[in-house]
């Protein structure tokens, strides 16, 4: 073979006996002008070291032990175990004292660069050339200097197949053997394998540790394997205490033994308390078995608190303020103050009692805090009091616990502040609760905290009361129907609504918002209105305030024949004949059967009496106008 490298070296011819690998190897370094009377490292192409070993840290890392294991079996034997990364530079070296003698003299060791464009034909670097494993024998290699040694040399691949690195054994040329490369290439396989359980660990433990959920691994013997950090954040414990606690005691109402056995028992969606360090943490948890060849070696328990539950709930089933003060529509200056009192108001944490007619906008107005105030990213959970049946009133506001009545669901069922934690909850018409839940209401304005039906703890909560009510509560305090403390504890801040009678300046922005509106959700149609109508429009008294003027503009809007809104009754009366204004005057309530009565009489006369039209404009069928017209005939 040395004679060949000279023949080549001289002449450029190529002998026969030298291997098609080789060959095309030493062409490839005399185009680029590699010394062939060289072959030592140099300093041309160093980087530092410790760049190097950083960026190849894992690699390293895992390679480390294989290569201590291979040099075990050699030791004394005159070889080095390099390692090289995809580049061709050293990145760790394990060998002999006199081998690595030798290997310093040729400048074979960490940081310098051995690929084939610096040192020439040599194992690691035509091995990463060529993506395959190589060994190089005395003159085969391109440099004379490497001519006393043999070395041996497999690339390392990632997951992907990607190069990421190359294992060598070098040393004397006396000491070659083919053998050495089947070692290598176990060494290469092995560090692989290793590399790609290290990401598969890895992953996994990102996973486990980047899940919202908390996670508590067990045993057969119900021993904590693992926990996750969000388990430990959640249960406000460390991590080494968390692994150490019973696991039954930590979640009584969970029968692990059962799961266990493999009686197919798990727990989904199911609430549990975590009785830790004297505190109970509500959650809703699922506890599965871990199976291998039909065996159940353990137990999965993943959880999340309540109350993140509470809040997800919140966003699918609506549990949000929808408007804020941009949408109050007003010129009128006593409004005005009232919103500049609502956007203070809502910067505090204090409690709030609205109080106003029906109509005009107490819901809009709490909406409005909410949506201003710090906790405008929370749930805001609106409850009509006076539409709860007096007995249900207790489990649909504070929730009970499962079994704590006859019909009560076996995993018992959180009650609107539950769902309102962290957030707002809006008590609407609150003079309608009873004395009893009044009394329980006040508890929760003392402490923010709350006990369910049937419990035996009470739960804190993170919430701020907002009441509304249309009743003078000092009058139902005379009366005995609301409790003055209660009334003292809500009322921290007040806020008065101002009826549209008082405001009649915003009749004209509001009718022509109602409209726009309108006209939007209706394209076949873009009616104006008229001054002469919003004149029409401010002549009357408006007991039921703004929620009454939107339903008589929409009335209007669907029954005028042209694109202009025209009052579509009596012009001395807006919508109401005698008998309606004598019960707004008594009442301030107009009965729906006499609206629609006068509804249906105006739309009749508008149509001329024609059915089928007259049924498009109160958009009913003509079935139901015969059945309603002959239903106010008969009466």
């Amino acid at each position: 073979m040395a004679k060949a490298w000279n023949e080549f070296i001289k002449n450029g011819n190529i002998s026969y006996a030298v291997r098609t690998e080789i060959a095309k190897s030493w062409r490839r370094c005399m185009e680029l002008n590699v010394d062939p009377m060289g072959g030592k490292g140099n300093s041309k192409y160093k980087l530092p070291l410790k760049i190097i070993i950083e960026r190849n840290e894992e690699l390293i890392s895992v390679a480390r032990p294989v290569m201590e294991s291979l040099h075990s079996v050699v030791a004394g034997s005159g070889f080095a175990i390099i390692l090289a990364d995809k580049d061709g530079y050293i990145i760790d070296v394990i060998g002999d004292t006199d081998i690595m003698k030798m290997a310093d003299e040729l400048n074979f060791v960490k940081g310098e660069l051995w690929s084939e464009k610096a040192v020439g034909t040599n194992a690691i670097g035509t091995a990463l050339f060529l993506d395959k494993p190589m060994q190089t024998i005395g003159a085969e290699h391109f440099g004379i200097k490497q001519h006393i040694w043999t070395c041996s040399a497999s690339p390392v691949h990632d997951e992907d197949g990607n190069i990421i690195g190359c294992i060598n054994m070098s040393g004397k040329f006396s000491s070659a053997h083919i053998h050495t490369l089947g070692i290598v290439i176990s060494a290469a396989e092995s560090i692989q394998k290793q590399l790609a359980l290290v990401i598969s660990n890895k992953l996994m433990n990102i996973t486990f540790n980047s899940i919202c959920e908390g996670m508590i691994v067990l045993n057969e013997k119900l021993k904590t394997k693992r926990v996750n950090g969000r388990a430990v954040e959640i249960l406000g414990v460390m991590d080494k205490d968390l692994k150490e606690m019973d696991i039954v005691q930590l979640m009584k109402t969970v029968n692990f033994n059962e799961i266990i056995k493999g009686n197919s028992i798990s727990y989904n969606n199911i609430e549990c308390d975590f009785h830790v360090k004297g505190k109970i943490v509500k959650c809703i948890i699922n506890a599965v078995p871990m199976q291998v060849n039909k065996k159940v070696i353990g137990i999965v328990i993943t959880f999340r608190e309540i109350q993140d539950v509470h809040r997800l709930v919140s966003k699918v089933i609506g549990y949000n303020a929808s408007y804020n003060f941009e949408d109050i529509i007003t010129q009128n200056k006593k409004m005005k103050d009232v919103i500049k009192l609502g956007k203070k108001i809502a910067k505090t944490d204090s409690n709030i009692l609205i109080q106003g007619q029906s109509g005009t906008g107490k819901e809009l107005i709490a909406q409005s805090i909410h949506s201003y105030s710090d906790r405008k990213s929370g749930p805001f959970v609106a409850v009509n009091c006076a539409s709860i049946p007096s007995e249900l009133v207790e489990s649909e506001l504070f929730g009970y616990e499962k079994g704590s009545f006859t019909g009560a669901s076996k995993e018992g069922h959180p009650g609107k502040f539950e769902i309102a934690d962290g957030g707002t909850i809006f008590l609407d018409e609150i003079g309608e609760l009873p004395l009893d839940i009044q009394s329980k209401l006040l508890r929760v304005l003392d402490n923010n905290k709350i006990s369910r039906l049937g419990a035996t703890y009470e739960k804190q909560l993170n919430i701020r009361v907002i009441g509304a009510t249309n009743r003078n509560l000092k009058e139902e305090i005379k009366k005995k129907n609301f409790r003055e403390d209660l009334y003292y504890r809500l009322n921290v801040m007040s806020i008065e609504t101002i009826p549209l009678n008082e405001r009649k300046e915003d009749i004209d922005i509001l009718v022509k918002h109602f409209v726009e509106g309108l006209n939007v959700k209706r394209e076949e149609f873009h009616k104006k209105v008229t001054e002469n109508y919003i004149n029409k429009l401010k002549e009357y008294n408006w007991p039921g305030n703004v929620r009454e003027l939107r339903n008589v503009v929409e009335r209007d809007y669907y029954l005028s024949d042209d694109n202009f809104i025209l009052c579509c009754s009596d012009e001395e009366k807006i919508y109401i004949n005698d008998e309606v204004k004598a019960h707004n005057e008594e009442h301030h309530i107009v009965p729906i059967q006499i609206l629609e009565r006068e509804t249906i009489k105006n739309a009749l006369e508008i149509c001329k009496g024609n059915m089928a039209k007259t049924a498009k404009y109160l958009n009913i069928s003509r079935s139901t106008l015969y059945r309603k017209i002959k239903k106010y005939n008969s009466n």
